[in-house]
């Protein structure tokens, strides 16, 4: 019976993920995933938190060397630290307006010293403005939000036909599971239990440029995209499965070591 042996959340948009033993889920959304973005000066106010899309954003799609950022948000003391060798190094609370500003001051350098970003020739795209409150899950790549998990033997499946050992964190998904037969939850329907929650089956996760940027050197090394469809057969690029809860209004709890079990 599968199980689930590793849980991540991404406090900020895009950034790196932070590993966990349990994840909680409430109104559809795990606690503390995408709660926070670095958004471009152009694309709204600072307090307007609607939905965009992920172009707006300093994100690895343009920005691949972001995956070097070692990042830590404390939900308590409500402070986000930022860390990249000694071209970064900073941290501040997000409850503090200058803390937020001077937060965006620092990631907006790094960015700019990098020889892919976004900001770079395209001065109406700064200050940089770090947006959210830290607690509802609002920068997910789909206003749905949701939970994405995906099993070592796909990504075993998708490392033999590269030839190579690829780090899942490049796919930036909550749940890993272990136990399940390759790319079988891409073609899971219905219902899902992961301990004692019950979760409906959306849809697979279609993948973009992000996962092109590896996660340990930041380098763009692999044409991920198009392994994929090599490796599973399906025409768009496509990695892990996204699930809500059952029921949004109950709030539940993954665990490593929680079993999964598929209803149709």
């Amino acid at each position: 019976m599968p199980k689930v042996i590793d849980l991540y959340r991404h406090p900020v948009k895009s950034f790196t993920p932070e590993r966990v033993d349990a994840l909680r889920v409430v109104e559809g959304r795990v606690q503390g995933d995408r709660v926070l973005a670095f958004r471009f000066a152009d694309k709204g106010a600072v307090d307007d938190w609607v939905w965009q899309t992920k172009h707006n954003y300093v994100v690895l799609v343009n920005t691949p060397s972001m995956a070097l950022i070692d990042l830590r948000f404390d939900d308590e003391s409500r402070v986000l630290s930022l860390q990249s060798g000694v071209e970064l190094s900073t941290q501040g609370s997000i409850d503090s307006e200058q803390d937020r500003q001077e937060l965006s001051e620092a990631v907006a350098e790094y960015v700019s010293s990098l020889e892919i970003n976004p900001l770079v020739g395209h001065p109406e795209r700064v200050p940089l403005k770090l947006i959210g409150d830290g607690r509802h899950g609002l920068f997910h790549d789909s206003a749905a939000g949701g939970i994405t998990l995906h099993s070592v033997e796909s990504l075993n499946a998708l490392c033999a036909r590269v030839g190579s050992e690829i780090d899942g964190r490049r796919f930036r998904t909550n749940v890993v599971i272990d136990g399940a037969d390759a790319w079988k939850e891409l073609r899971w329907t219905g219902r899902v239990m992961i301990g004692e929650g019950e979760y409906r089956v959306v849809k697979p996760v279609t993948r973009c440029l992000a996962t092109h940027a590896n996660p340990v050197n930041g380098d763009r090394d692999l044409q991920i995209m198009d392994y994929l469809v090599q490796a599973n057969s399906i025409e768009a690029p496509t990695f892990a499965v996204r699930l809500e809860p059952a029921d949004a209004a109950t709030a539940s709890t993954i665990s490593v070591g929680d079993t999964v079990v598929i209803r149709s």
